[in-house]
């Protein structure tokens, strides 16, 4: 209906109008309203996923660590256990032994050995 440049529309003609209009916007455009409680599940979920995973990491990180403390400490007693064979084979009775028995020397006996100086004089003993 027209009447001197305006457009009248009766009352049902304009609620069929703003229901094709609202079942139009919901259907191209979603509301933030009906994504929010899917959006919220998914961060409570990730943020979950990534303390489970952090926990997890800690943990073989601990587990790595226990076992490079063991190979140190037993590589510690290897390296004991090496300088006591050291300080074992160079002991100065086994060094004797060994010249004696193996390198055919003999103990020095008094008056074989003489003692040099700064001034380059021999001392006897």
């Amino acid at each position: 209906m027209r009447r001197d440049g305006v457009i009248w529309v009766s009352a049902e003609a304009a609620d069929s109008v703003r229901d094709s209009n609202a079942d139009s916007r919901s259907v191209v455009g979603i509301k933030w309203a009906h994504i929010a409680p899917f959006a919220s599940v998914a961060i409570i979920a990730i943020a979950l996923f990534f303390l489970a995973f952090s926990k997890m990491e800690v943990r073989r990180l601990g587990y790595g660590l226990l076992k490079l403390s063991r190979e140190e400490r037993s590589l510690r007693d290897q390296e004991r256990d090496v300088i006591i064979r050291l300080a074992k084979s160079t002991r100065p009775e086994r060094l004797a032994l060994v010249a004696e028995s193996r390198l055919t020397l003999r103990r020095a006996e008094k008056g074989q050995i003489i003692q040099m100086t700064e001034t380059g004089l021999a001392l006897e003993q």
